[in-house]
C-alpha cells in the first residue's frame, strides 16, 4: 500500500482493489470488528467536509467509519456498500416503472436533504453513484465532488461534476447550491425513463414530464428550491399513481360481479358519501390540512427537519411561549398594559427563534454565519446574541417609554 499509515496497516487488511486507478477504492477489512470497509483517498481541502459529512448519520448514506492524514493525503473509511449501481440496473432490466423512479428518487432527495441541511452540496449526483443495495435499500455515494454553499461567490472554486448530469452553474456559469443537485437528480430521472437526456428527449409519462421539466430547468430559481419541496411534490404523485392502479384493478373486479350484488354491498357510509356537500367539506378539510404540514415542513423552525427530538422540543417551546404571552396579556387590567406584555414577549420569546434557527435561510446571506471556518462562525453567532440583548433592551426601553407617555 502506497504511503501506508502504520496505524491503518495495525487496523485494516487490503482485500481487493475496487477499480484501476492509482490511489482507487480499495476494498478492506477491520481486524477488530471483521467488517468490510471501503478506503478512499481524498484532497485534504476536502477535509472539513468530510468531517461534517462523517456526523451525518442516514439510511441512505453509507457510513463514515474514520479519516485518517497522512503524507498529505486524506485517508476516508466507510460503510462497503453491496449491489448494483442503478447504471448497472439500466442496463441490464430496460427502463424503470413509475412508481420505481418516484420511490427511488423520494429516497435519493432524502439523502440531499440530509447533506443540505449541513451546508453540503454533492455535485455529482448520477445513476453510477446511486446504489441498490442487496438489502432493498438506496444509497448515495461518492463525495469526490462534495462542497459547502458560499452563497457569495460569482462561481464554484472547483468545477466538478459529470457532464450531461451537472448542472449549467457547475461549469463556471455561477456558484452551485442545493439547486444543482435536484437538476442532476431530474436528468437521472429521464435517464430512468426513457434512457436518454432531458435536453435530448423529455420523458412522455404525464406523471414524470412535468417534475423533470422543472428540476432541469437552466434558471435555478425557477426549479425547484429545496429536496423537501421537490421530495412533497414527488409523494403526492406517487400517492396519485398508487391510487389509479389500486382503483383500476378494483373496477376490473367489480365488472366482474353481478349488478346485484355490487349493490348489495353498498354500505351507510358509501350512501353518505354520495352528498356533494359532505364530499365537498372532506375536499376542502384535506386539502387545507396538507397545506397546514407542508407550511410547518417547509418554514416553521423546529419542523423543517425530519428528526423527532427536535420537533418535540420545537412543540414544547411553543406551547411554553404561548402559555406565557397568553397569560401575561390575559390577566393585566387595561388594553395598554396588555399591548405593553405582547410586545415584550415578542422580544424575549419570539425574536431568539427567528433569529436563532435560520427562519427563511436568512443566516447564508451573512458571511461569518455561513462561512466554512468554524472560528468565524461562533464570531457570528457571538454577535447575534449580542445583536438580540441590544436589540431586545432598546425594544423594551423603547416599550416602556411609549407606555409611560400615554399613561401620564
Amino acid at each position: 500500500m502506497e504511503n501506508s499509515n502504520r496505524e491503518t496497516i495495525l487496523f485494516y487488511k487490503e482485500i481487493k482493489p475496487l477499480t484501476d486507478k492509482r490511489n482507487g477504492p480499495m476494498l478492506v477489512r477491520k481486524h477488530s470488528t471483521e467488517e468490510l470497509l471501503v478506503r478512499k483517498c481524498y484532497p485534504l481541502y476536502l477535509e472539513e467536509h468530510l468531517v461534517t459529512l462523517q456526523k451525518i448519520k442516514h439510511a441512505h448514506l453509507p457510513k463514515i467509519e474514520e479519516l485518517i492524514v497522512q503524507d498529505g493525503k486524506l485517508w476516508l473509511y466507510e460503510e462497503f456498500v453491496q449491489g448494483r449501481t442503478l447504471n448497472e440496473v439500466i442496463q441490464s432490466s430496460g427502463i424503470l416503472e413509475t412508481e420505481q423512479i418516484l420511490t427511488l428518487a423520494m429516497a435519493v432527495l432524502e439523502a440531499l436533504g440530509a447533506l443540505h441541511n449541513k451546508g453540503l452540496v454533492h455535485r455529482d449526483v448520477k445513476p453510477g453513484n446511486i446504489i441498490l443495495t442487496n438489502e432493498g435499500n438506496i444509497k448515495l455515494i461518492d463525495f469526490d465532488a462534495v462542497r459547502t454553499v458560499d452563497g457569495e461567490k460569482e462561481s464554484d472554486t472547483v468545477q466538478l461534476g459529470t457532464m450531461g448530469f451537472a448542472a449549467p452553474e457547475q461549469f463556471g456559469f455561477a456558484e452551485s447550491d442545493e439547486r444543482s443537485d435536484l437538476y442532476s437528480l431530474g436528468v437521472v430521472m429521464n435517464i430512468c425513463s426513457v434512457k436518454e437526456y432531458p435536453k435530448k428527449r423529455l420523458t412522455e409519462d404525464s406523471t414524470l414530464k412535468g417534475i423533470i421539466r422543472k428540476a432541469t430547468k437552466l434558471e435555478p430559481r425557477e426549479r425547484y428550491q429545496t429536496a423537501l419541496e421537490m421530495h412533497l411534490v414527488l409523494r403526492q404523485q406517487l400517492s396519485r399513481k398508487l391510487l389509479a392502479v389500486k382503483q383500476a384493478k378494483k373496477n376490473t373486479v367489480s365488472k366482474k360481479r353481478p349488478i346485484r350484488i355490487y349493490r348489495a354491498n353498498w354500505s351507510r357510509t358509501n350512501i353518505w358519501l354520495k352528498n356533494k356537500y359532505v364530499r365537498q367539506f372532506i375536499f376542502t378539510s384535506s386539502h387545507l390540512l396538507k397545506g397546514v404540514s407542508t407550511f410547518f415542513r417547509k418554514y416553521v423552525p423546529g419542523f423543517r427537519t425530519a428528526t423527532m427530538w427536535k420537533r418535540v422540543i420545537a412543540l414544547f417551546w411553543y406551547v411554553i411561549s404561548f402559555g406565557q404571552i397568553i397569560g401575561s396579556i390575559v390577566y393585566q387590567p387595561t388594553g395598554s398594559l396588555r399591548i405593553r406584555e405582547l410586545v415584550e414577549s415578542l422580544f424575549i420569546f419570539i425574536l431568539p427563534v427567528i433569529l436563532f434557527t435560520n427562519f427563511l435561510d436568512y443566516q447564508r446571506k451573512f458571511p461569518l454565519l455561513s462561512s466554512e471556518n468554524k472560528v468565524y462562525r461562533w464570531i457570528g453567532y457571538g454577535l447575534l446574541v449580542l445583536f438580540w440583548v441590544v436589540i431586545t433592551k432598546g425594544g423594551l426601553e423603547l416599550n416602556s417609554f411609549i407606555y409611560r407617555s400615554f399613561n401620564q
